[in-house]
Parts: C-alpha cells; sequence; structure tokens
C-alpha cells in the first residue's frame, strides 16, 4: 500500500490539470461509466457544544481508459477554526479494482479543497457572460485561498478579489498571501458580505453558517453564484435566480441538511428536466433547476440566453472528483517514485 502524505500531494497536484480532471468525471457520469451512491454521514454534538461530522464518500469512475475506485473519508467540527485548525480533514483511501484491496491512502484537505475549487472555476467558466474581472469569496480559510489560487492561475482577466471574513484578521491575512502569490491582482479585504458580494460578477460563499443572510438584491446582473457553503443563501436567491444549475440531482434530493434539498422536500424546487417523472403543466415551484453542470459540457447552444441573467451554481460535492482526482495522483507518484510503502 502506498501512502501519499500532504507534503507529497502538494507537491505533485500542481502537475495535474484539476479542473480538466473535473470536466472529464462530469462526462464518465452522464455516459455512465460512474458509479456515485449515496453518501453516509455521523453527525453528533462535541463537549463544547460545537456540530461535527464525519462523511464517508465512495465512487468509481472511468476516466482516459481507466477505472478508479475509493472513497473520502473526512470529519469536521465547527470549532476548529476558532482553534486554529483546519475545519475539515480526513483521508482518501483507493482500491485495485480486481481485488478490492487497498492501495492508497492520501490525506484528504488538499484534494478536497482543490477538486471543489476547480467544480466552481468550471462551473464558471461554463455560466458566466463574460470572463471574470472581480471575484469575491465569504470567508476566509483553505476553500477561500484555494479558488482564488486556482482562478488566478486560470483568468488572466481576474483584475480584482474581495474577501470578507467575520474576523477581519483572517481576511487580511489571505490577501497578503495571495498578492504575494499573485502581483498582478489586487486582493482587498471587503468591510461587510454585502459589499464583497454587491461588486463581484464570481462569488462563491464558503463558510461554515447554518443562517442564510445574502438577499437576492445583493447579486449583480450577470453574476454567477457558487453556493459551495451550507446555507449563506437566503431562499429568495434561488427564487429570483434566472438559471440554477446543481452538480448532481441525485445527491441534492436526498439531502436533508442543506437548503436546496430541503425546499425541494417542501414541494418547492422542480427538478431538472432529465429527473422529471411525468409531466409537469400546472406545477409552478418556487425554483426550476434548470440543468446538472455535466448538461453544460459540449451542449449545443450555452443554456446562459442573456448576460443580464443572475445564475446560481449549487454544487453538493461529488465523492467521483475526490476519487479520480487521488487516482491522477497515486498514478503521478507511481511513475515518480514518490509516497512511502506500507506492508498490507
Amino acid at each position: 500500500m502506498l501512502r501519499l502524505t500532504e507534503a507529497d500531494i502538494a507537491e505533485l497536484i500542481g502537475s495535474v490539470d484539476v479542473v480538466g480532471v473535473v470536466r472529464e468525471v462530469l462526462l464518465a457520469h452522464a455516459a455512465g461509466r460512474a458509479i456515485l451512491p449515496e453518501e453516509s454521514c455521523l453527525r453528533w454534538t462535541n463537549d463544547q457544544g460545537e456540530s461535527c461530522r464525519s462523511l464517508n464518500m465512495p465512487g468509481m469512475v472511468e476516466i482516459s481508459g481507466r477505472r478508479t475506485a475509493g472513497t473520502k473519508i473526512i470529519n469536521a467540527s465547527l470549532g476548529n477554526p476558532d482553534r486554529g485548525l483546519p475545519r475539515a480533514s480526513g483521508v482518501v483511501l483507493l482500491f485495485d479494482t480486481t481485488t478490492a484491496g487497498l492501495v492508497c491512502t492520501l490525506d484528504a484537505a488538499q484534494i478536497s479543497a482543490t477538486r471543489t475549487a476547480a467544480v466552481s472555476v468550471l462551473a464558471a467558466e461554463l455560466l458566466w457572460a463574460e470572463p471574470v474581472r472581480t471575484a469575491s469569496v465569504i470567508g476566509a480559510g483553505t476553500l477561500a485561498e484555494t479558488h482564488l489560487d486556482l482562478a488566478a492561475r486560470r483568468w488572466p482577466t481576474l483584475r480584482r478579489a474581495l474577501i470578507h471574513d467575520r474576523v477581519p484578521q483572517r481576511a487580511e491575512l489571505l490577501a497578503k498571501r495571495m498578492t504575494a502569490a499573485h502581483p498582478e491582482v489586487a486582493f482587498d479585504v471587503a468591510p461587510s458580505a454585502e459589499e464583497a458580494v454587491r461588486e463581484a460578477e464570481w462569488i462563491v460563499p464558503v463558510t461554515t453558517t447554518t443562517t442564510g443572510y445574502i438577499p437576492a438584491r445583493w447579486i449583480n446582473k450577470g453574476a454567477v453564484v457558487v453556493n459551495v457553503s451550507l446555507d449563506d443563501l437566503l431562499p429568495e436567491v434561488y427564487e429570483h435566480a434566472d438559471r440554477v444549475i446543481v452538480d448532481d440531482w441525485g445527491l441534492i434530493a436526498a439531502d436533508t441538511t442543506r437548503l436546496l434539498g430541503r425546499m425541494h422536500r417542501a414541494g418547492d424546487v422542480l427538478p431538472p428536466p432529465r429527473h422529471r417523472i411525468g409531466p409537469t403543466a400546472g406545477q409552478a415551484p418556487a425554483v426550476e433547476v434548470a440543468a446538472e453542470l455535466r448538461d453544460l459540457i459540449g451542449a449545443a447552444k450555452p443554456i446562459r440566453e442573456s448576460p443580464d441573467e443572475r445564475i446560481v451554481v449549487n454544487p453538493f460535492g461529488m465523492s467521483l472528483h475526490d476519487v479520480a482526482l487521488a487516482g491522477e495522483l497515486y498514478e503521478s507518484a507511481l511513475r515518480q517514485g514518490m509516497g512511502q510503502r506500507w506492508e498490507s
């Protein structure tokens, strides 16, 4: 069994086209070359009264003529950032598809953050009216940094990024790190979430809040909002959006925690066309999901019909992306002789 540490992954991941991997996984899923079971979630409250959870997210996918199988186990405590710890940590396990034996373990934090950012960046590229000039993140943790770094590396048009965090010092530190890494972009601390949202074309909430606070009126015409977090958006944002896009409807529909899943269970969300059963005439839900991300790749015409449309993307997070990215890192490590071998 091969063990890849966080340091190994940091060295390897720069050579992988992570947005390309995400794109190929979506296409494989659409073509039936993937297995995506429901995730398993264990939730509890710790001795400090903080919410904790452990997710087990298995999947198998075939890209580049190779099948990769595995699972991501990722745990989180909402109190960790105040302890100076990452909110979430875990491992990705890869399996031999013939014997089902464990062949590799990889630290999950960087893989998870990178694939999340790659989905958000791909969504913007599929849905923007024109390339992003101003971006914003709400929250200044690892996910925010990963999103901004990937966007700055891919989008030469990006000129400004706004960062807001409930702890201003965290936003200031992130702005300094990003300025050092990407001096061509102006990274500014926004004094309020409203200012960060109002001025941006690409808006990514990456917080841990379970209380909505972003209303529809903050969002500019033409903006793409990628709701990575749980409940930052108020229901009215979905209701007033010109398009609502998801990564995988099955995961959204099965979810009982996040806002869009709750709205679906209340009868307020109509699934995307491929998941509708029977006639929909007469149905008037508050939200109609227009498509899954895979429907947009290679589509005959863009789903955006006007540069003024406000589009909300609600990615649940697909284990297929974690497994596929881990598989690419594993293959690269084998070629380069990296990692530590463990006896089974």
